[in-house]
């Protein structure tokens, strides 16, 4: 950086050596921003601040300067000099600019800093050379260096520029270098995502106090600390860590200058241990060895006017610290950052250090992506709920091609054209009759394109198997083999997998716009994604398919689909109709060389003169008619025989055609001798024909037990008995040989035995149902590997029930005796062991239909004849297998044997499930004081405030969003109804929306919009709103990168997600913008404003102006809404104002309310209306809400009535009442339940049809009869009940009596012994009772209203009526005079003379008997985190634990005794705001990023052990702002008796208890811990184990259902010493009597 100031005259080449200050005369080229494969490379930041450019330059190449002391200097400029180097200099741009991006995944990132005087890329390069700028040049081509991302920064240290004094300091520099590693964003407007991976710098004299300053400053800064965190090693070349002598020289030089020149206050810092230098050591020190530390010094004296002399002693270019590794290059100042060649040492001494490092970290990279690659799979595979392509499929077809074949199709001109290298997408159509041989020509094509490196996905559909004929399964498939050729693509559906949306029983309309339109299609790449679907008639829903490939052609990756099916007219009419996409057809039915070449190759092996053989294919092939299976079965034939003779009969007896050799292999079954072996055969075609998927061998050898016992060779047997219509392929799966098979035996052929499907059904239902018969079942079915035929049995028998004949009794004997005996549990066991709990409702689907068909059957018999109790127990057990899913489905996939000793007691009295599992008193749970006798639908209600209105609700899946009159959004996790944290917006906000990954929210308020990040709580962005502007709807698109809203000034607008500034853009202002006066209109403000789910159009809904519907993306109106007067009839005027609108998310349906309260729905395409029936309606409706699946819609009213309709039918399916008015709905993204809004309470919702519906795709196996959740169910109805709520409990440890007050200001007392409760006092006003105490003396009550007003009782038991044997009195009552915050305390002496009365400010002392204060005693600093309780071992003291330790007071007078430090450090640990993971070895930190203090700390609770010796502490800690995360600590109480300087260490505990403790109870016993863990389950783990691997050391006890869990009640959960739990629940107290108080 010295360079001014050499002296030119001594350099041998002639040239200029100030390469730092002076430019080149720059090229065109040169001024182009660098430009790597993958983006471009000048790196901007988002609306950065102006950073001055000075015009003048040093003004000339010779200095006559001959003295530094010469108090003027007189500089010979050379204009033209001075014109040419301004001009090269500005060529060099300032900021971060890249300039090499590697290919693949970067493993660091390297940002080069330069010094004083230089630029971003002079400063690099010798001899100002383009072609010696290394970092550019060389390091991109170092073997380990390139898989690094290499950067340069520019900044304003042009110390020769004319003009004011600059004010810019290295603080100011470090600031620009933060900005733009924060911000900074390519040509692209991409960001650069600094600090997502390792930082190493490499700075040149004063741009390493730039890199220090920016590296302290970025510590100590929230909003840069995570880019700061990340940076791992610097690399000083000559930096003047202790500065130089120069600095003050050259600032006076300059200020003597005669051509305006300036002294510059970077300058002065750089002046020999000046005040900045030294603060900047100082401070740096402190962090240093965060960091891998390399400085590189100079040697050579550089020449400096007429002297040559060291810039930077070696002292100066050393920190001195431990761990630095320093080392001399053979440089002066001025050439310690250039090099000459790659052979130069200094460069490679350099170049080495870097290499290092990246290598280092491009193994960690690697191993961390390979990781979260797997974790993606898992995720992925998880959310689709598919294990891998269909490969057996694939295989079983490739084992019978034969080389030679299959090939003609890749000569086809329109096989030519499908496959050509344009980005177009194609469809290619082959076509031919059954059995040509499609099948194997798709496998031959896939193999041949997979072996040509193409991408390539694949799926076999199969009629004869359930689960592979559905257009979701065939959707699924393919999007995981896509995302494992797209990694994009995987990491977009793994984000995808936190939302629960389960995408295995979705509708397939979402699953396609969801994982393909707004996905897989968005994604680039230059190689095609092929997708061959073999058989396409054999799908359930071949048409609808081809209706979706439509969108193909919006791809951005080229998809080329090839599709094989017989050439049915509905087909070819669909292909036809594709208007937008190109189709292609080849027909395959010209197959005869490929027949010949298949017959030569089987016929080569049969035993014969080459004539015969000759012979024989001729008429094979002169007879085969273009039939791939004819050929196959006719070769089998002759193949199977022994002679010249037996050759000739065969050759003259082929049959012609397939029914032909059908009834040949027919009659072979009907000649069979034994009537066993006919039985045989008929038991093995029924499974063949009949089952819902192929059986495996052992599966078919267990259901041919007991009956057949002795077959030997099942593959021999099968050939021997069953005419050839059934085999057994590669991976053992026993089926028929076609689909045209199936069709023939069904329906022709007269066989000696019935192939009815009814019957044939019975048979399968009573085998598959009679193997949970066994009275040995439940010691079978233990593990997760199910024994043969097991699996299928559990997931086939109500499929088979569904297909058998209502009217048999044998079928309704076998559910009857089954319902009422033990099997069903060891049924649902089996279910839960193999994750398939989902067909529980699939089986109470088919079992209400099976009722209801039987019913209708009865009604033609006598009434003696009736069933009536068998058929109403079947109806509860249809009630209660949903009702299980829904409500304990979680538990029991985690422990399936909870089946039989804890679900059945959580049940309602009422239900089956109870009444016939749960009554017993003898099992390890018994449950108490819960009155409910019905199943309800509710799951959850979630308070938000007293004072507080909800205004709406969202839901991601993880997380439920409510927005609140107060400003706020209070986030709740959407499976344990936690309150996960709250956002402060600060003002009223219109409209809330989560990001489509979940990981973001957007909330729009009256002044600015707020970005969210949703795990962190941090703001992304906010951005000021349009003036006077109200959003009607939000919505994120474009992968979440854009926000788009609609507002009531009718503009859209759209705002870029990203960090830093950014505004609301307008995007086309002609969207809205109504041209057209239609006659009787008038056009106002929007009523509401909804955008479809890609974001691509828009619905406007008026009051006095048609509903339209716009497009956003060609900002054209696309329609307006006629509503039809009659049916069929629509009139050009007729139209009616709409006060709410919804988008169906795939259909492209509008659904709506009108003024008149009609709801209705519109397709703006096709021009499709429909209405509902004004006596469906009720009340007006005030909101309406779409499923995220689109089977359902759902609308409230004034009423507080909710009503679910069938989308398609418009069929009314359910009604939850209430007298509460709702201001907002919305689904979850499953399906399965909805929240509603009442006042300050959303609740949550989980009703039987949304359950049934969730899962009614279940494998497809829907038919016409209960496809439709409209014509199969009723609509059910409910009722919305407020309990009473407890809001206090107080227990005596030494009797069963406890005491409990409610939010309607009720005290009573309950013995849990006899079940006895008496009220005793109630609040005048009837205010919440919020504080109880309970003396141990078991006679004074006290308690504390809302208001503050204190009332003590005093009770006595006395003989007389059990319910009213307390007799009581009030004392005294009293209203506590506390300033702001109210009570936080009450707490009874042990004598039960003294009360104490805790507020933030003060602790109140109050005498029983002289009924006042006696002592008030007032903390130095007030704290709403602290927590008394009575001295454990001492009666006469009390504890107070706070968030820094505890203090010991006596109790009569409130003296301090005695305080202790607890050392917290040693047990907290770093936690994720998302998932509570600890990190254990790392500092917790606040949510600035700071070591936590004791303001970070609130301690929520403190209770004692049963005997004594611990203490439980439950400490939050502030994640964010308004989000807290609970942790436990325990103390050894015997620490409170040690020296009080002695700060107190808890008890260490094991991180994988920590990870899934969620709510601490108690300490049982000695040194039992009882909590909750992260499911629910009431837990114990010993504390004096010492075990860290801890899977096996805890000890489940029982679980709480999810209704039972809110925050309110688990703050009043209690242990008792016996282990009884109490739960309050309801508005009243659940006793819970387990194993907790006898396992220890």
């Amino acid at each position: 950086m010295w360079k001014k100031f050499r002296n030119r005259s001594q350099r041998s080449s002639g040239q200029s050596e100030n390469d730092d200050i002076h430019s080149r005369q720059s090229s065109p080229a040169s001024r182009i921003p660098v430009q790597d494969s993958r983006r471009s490379s000048k790196a901007t930041a988002a609306d950065p601040p102006e950073i001055p450019r000075d015009v003048d330059r040093w003004p000339s190449e010779r200095s006559h300067i001959s003295k530094f002391d010469i108090p003027q200097a007189r500089l010979d400029v050379n204009s033209r000099d001075l014109r040419d180097r301004f001009q090269d200099r500005n060529a060099d741009p300032l900021g971060l600019t890249v300039l090499f991006s590697p290919e693949h995944a970067r493993a660091a990132d390297i940002i080069f800093v330069h010094g004083l005087g230089g630029t971003s890329r002079q400063t690099w390069s010798k001899g100002r050379k383009p072609e010696y700028f290394w970092p550019k040049n060389w390091l991109p081509q170092e073997q380990d260096i390139c898989n690094a991302r290499i950067l340069s920064f520019g900044y304003n240290a042009n110390f020769s520029s004319t003009g004011p004094n600059s004010i810019s300091s290295i603080s100011d520099f470090a600031k620009a270098l933060l900005f733009d590693m924060k911000f900074g964003k390519d040509d692209l407007n991409e960001d650069l995502g600094i600090g997502e991976l390792p930082i190493i710098f490499v700075v040149h004299s004063m741009g390493g106090l730039v890199f220090k300053k920016a590296y302290l400053q970025g510590l100590n800064n929230p909003d840069y600390k995570d880019t700061a965190d990340q940076i791992q090693a610097v690399l000083f070349l000559s930096t003047p860590h202790r500065g130089t002598n120069l600095a003050m020289v050259l600032n006076r030089i300059l200020a003597v200058s005669i051509v305006g020149h300036a002294p510059k206050q970077y300058i002065a810092e750089l002046e020999k241990n000046s005040p900045a230098i030294e603060n900047l050591n100082e401070d740096f020190r402190n962090v240093a060895s965060r960091l891998q530390i390399f400085s590189f010094y100079e040697t050579l004296q550089t020449s400096v006017a007429v002297k040559s002399m060291m810039v930077l002693e070696k002292d100066s270019s050393i920190l001195g610290y431990p761990g630095e590794i320093s080392r001399p290059l053979n440089a002066d100042h001025h050439d310690v950052c250039k090099f000459s060649s790659r052979e130069d040492p200094n460069y490679q001494s350099v170049r080495s250090v870097l290499g290092t490092l990246v290598a280092n970290h491009h193994k960690a990279v690697l191993k961390t992506s390979e990781a979260k690659i797997r974790a993606d799979k898992v995720k992925v595979r998880k959310l689709l709920a598919v294990t891998g392509p269909p490969e057996e499929d694939l295989v079983n077809l490739k084992n019978r091609w034969r080389p030679g074949t299959c090939e003609r199709i890749l000569y086809d001109p329109a096989f030519i054209k499908w496959t050509d290298s344009t980005s177009a997408s194609h469809i290619l159509w082959a076509y031919a009759r059954p059995g040509s041989g499609k099948s194997i020509q798709s496998s031959y094509l896939i193999n041949h394109l997979l072996e040509a490196g193409c991408h390539c996905a694949y799926y076999f559909f199969k009629y004869s198997d359930f689960s592979k004929k559905t257009l979701n399964a065939l959707l699924r498939s393919t999007a995981l083999q896509a995302a494992d050729r797209f990694p994009a693509f995987q990491h977009l559906l793994a984000s995808l997998s936190d939302d629960d949306f389960d995408l295995e029983k979705a509708e397939y309309r979402t699953i396609w716009q969801k994982l393909f339109t707004s996905g897989l299609f968005q994604l680039q790449s230059p190689k095609p994604l092929f997708w061959v679907i073999d058989a396409l008639d054999e799908s359930d829903s071949a048409n609808a398919l081809i209706n979706l490939l439509t969108n193909i052609t919006e791809s951005q990756i080229p998809i080329r689909i090839f599709v094989t099916s017989r050439e049915l007219p509905s087909i070819s009419t669909a292909f036809d109709r594709l208007h937008n996409t190109s189709v292609f057809k080849i027909s395959l039915e010209n197959n005869i060389d490929d027949i010949r070449c298949y017959v030569e190759t089987e016929i080569r092996y049969m035993h014969g003169s080459n004539e015969l053989q000759q012979k024989t294919i001729a008429q094979i092939v002169e007879q085969a008619q273009g039939n791939f299976l004819w050929v196959y079965l006719a070769v089998q034939q002759i193949m199977g025989c022994h002679g010249p003779e037996d050759f000739e009969v065969a050759l003259e007896q082929l049959p012609p055609g397939m029914n032909a050799i059908y009834h040949r292999m027919e009659e072979s079954i009907a000649q069979l001798p034994k009537a066993t072996d006919q039985a045989l055969a008929y038991r093995i075609l029924i499974w063949a024909i009949f089952s819902r998927r192929p059986l495996s061998v052992e599966d078919l050898l267990y259901v041919l037990q007991p009956d057949f016992k002795a077959v030997f060779d099942i593959r021999h047997t099968i050939s021997q008995v069953c005419g050839g219509f059934v085999v057994i392929d590669s991976s053992d799966c026993v089926s028929l040989i076609h689909q045209t098979a199936r069709e023939y035996l069904v329906n022709q052929a007269k066989l000696p035995f019935s192939l009815t499907d009814q019957t044939a059904q019975e048979v399968l239902f009573t085998k598959s149902l009679s193997s949970f018969l066994d009275k040995n079942v439940r010691s079978r079915i233990k593990g997760k590997i199910l024994p043969p035929f097991y699996y299928y049995a559990a997931t086939s028998w109500a499929y088979h029930l569904k297909l058998t004949s209502p009217d048999s009794d044998k079928v309704l004997d076998l559910l009857v005796q089954f319902f009422q005996g033990s099997g069903v549990l060891p049924w649902i066991q089996a279910l839960a062991n193999v994750g398939q709990l989902k067909v529980l409702v699939f089986t109470s689907q088919n079992l209400t239909s099976f009722v209801q068909r039987r019913r209708k059957i009865d009604k033609t018999k006598m009434p003696l004849l009736h069933r009536i109790s068998d058929l109403s127990l079947l109806e509860q057990w249809a009630i209660d297998l949903l009702k299980l899913i829904g409500k304990f489905g979680g538990q029991i996939l985690q422990d399936p044997s909870a089946i039989y000793k804890i679900v059945p007691h959580f049940c309602p009295h009422n239900s089956v499930m109870y009444r016939q599992f749960g009554k017993t008193r003898s099992g390890p749970l018994y449950i108490q004081g819960v009155s409910d006798p019905e199943w309800d639908d509710s799951i959850a209600q979630m308070f938000i405030g007293s004072e507080v209105q909800a205004l709406a609700v969202v839901s991601s899946g993880r997380y439920i969003a409510i927005s609140t009159s107060a400003g706020t959004i209070a986030l709740w996790n959407a499976l344990t109804f936690e309150k996960f944290r709250t956002f402060v917006h600060q003002e009223h906000i219109f409209s809330i929306c989560f990001s489509d990954s979940g990981n973001e929210m957007a909330s729009y308020g009256f002044k600015t919009t707020i970005i969210w990040n949703v795990s962190s709580g941090q703001q992304i962005s906010s951005v000021v709103n349009p003036l006077d502007t109200r959003a009607l709807c939000i919505a994120f698109t474009e992968q979440d990168k854009v926000l788009m809203m609609g507002s009531d000034t009718r503009q859209i607008r759209k705002l870029r997600v990203r960090p830093g500034s950014s505004c609301w853009e307008a995007p086309n202002e002609t969207i809205m913008q109504e041209e057209t006066q239609l006659e009787g209109t008038y056009l106002n403000s929007p009523t509401a404003l909804s955008f479809n789910s890609g974001v691509t159009e828009l619905a406007v809904a008026y009051r006095g102006f048609p509903l339209s519907v716009w497009s956003v993306t060609n900002a054209h109106l696309i329609n307006r809404c006629k509503r039809r007067l009659n049916y069929g009839q629509v009139s050009n005027s007729a139209w009616t104002g709409v006060n709410r609108v919804r988008w169906h998310p795939s259909s492209g349906d509008v659904l709506g309310i009108y003024t008149d309260g009609m709801v209705f729905k519109w397709h703006p395409i096709e021009e499709s209306h429909h209405e509902l029936k004004a006596a469906d309606i009720g009340a007006t409706p005030s909101e309406i809400e779409c499923s995220p699946d689109g089977i359902v819609f759902a609308t409230s009213d004034v009423n507080g009535t909710i009503k679910i309709y069938d989308f398609e039918h418009f069929v009314l399916l359910y009604q939850l009442s209430s007298e509460d008015i709702i201001t907002d709905l919305c689904f979850s993204p499953n399906g399965r339940r909805f929240y509603d809004l009442r006042g300050p309470i959303c609740n949550a919702w989980e009703p039987n049809v949304l359950i049934r519906i969730s899962e009614a795709d279940y494998s497809g196996e829907q038919d016409a009869e209960v496809a439709s959740t409209a014509k199969s169910y009723l609509a059910s109805e409910a009722f919305a009940e407020t309990p009473v709520s407890i809001t206090a409990l107080a227990l005596n440890s030494a009797s069963s009596i406890i005491v409990t007050g409610n939010e309607e200001g009720s005290v009573e007392l309950l013995d849990i012994a006899t079940q006895v409760k008496q009220q005793i006092s109630t609040s005048v006003a009837g205010l919440s009772i919020e504080h109880l105490s309970y003396a141990q003396d078991g006679i004074q009550i006290a308690y504390c209203e809302l208001g503050g007003r204190l009332t003590v009782i005093s009770t006595k038991l006395s003989e007389g009526d059990i319910k009213t044997r307390w007799k009581n009195h009030n004392v005294f009552k009293a209203v506590i005079g506390l300033k702001i915050g109210g009570v936080q305390q009450l707490l009874s002496s042990p004598e039960s003379k003294l009360l104490l009365i805790t507020s933030v400010h003060s602790a109140q002392l109050w005498s029983i008997e002289t009924q006042s204060i006696h002592t008030v005693h007032t903390p130095a600093k007030s704290s709403a985190s602290q927590r008394w309780i009575n001295h454990p071992l001492n009666p006469t003291q009390l504890l107070v634990f706070g968030s820094q330790g505890v203090k010991a007071y006596q109790w009569s007078s409130l003296v301090e005794l005695g305080s202790w430090e607890i050392d917290y450090s040693q047990t907290e640990s770093a936690v994720s705001d998302d998932d509570h993971v600890e990190k254990p070895g790392l500092p917790r930190k606040n949510s600035s990023g700071n070591p936590l203090t004791g303001d970070d700390r609130v301690v929520e609770s403190v209770v004692s052990s049963q005997n004594g010796d611990y203490i439980l502490i439950s400490i939050s800690y502030s994640a964010s702002s308004l989000n807290r995360k609970s942790r436990i600590q325990i103390i050894p109480t015997i620490m409170l008796a040690q020296n009080v300087h002695t700060p107190i260490t808890p008890v260490s505990l094991p991180p994988d208890l920590v990870s899934i403790l969620e709510y601490p109870l108690a300490i049982l016993g000695k040194d039992r811990l009882v909590f909750l863990d992260s499911s629910f389950w009431v837990c114990t783990w010993n504390l004096r184990n010492k075990s860290f691997g801890i899977a096996n050391s805890i000890t489940r006890h029982f679980f709480l259902p999810r209704d039972w869990i809110n925050s309110e009640g688990l703050r009043l959960c209690q242990v008792l010493p016996d282990g009884t739990f109490l739960c309050p629940r309801k508005g009243e107290m659940a006793i819970i009597r387990s194993t907790l108080g006898s396992d220890w």
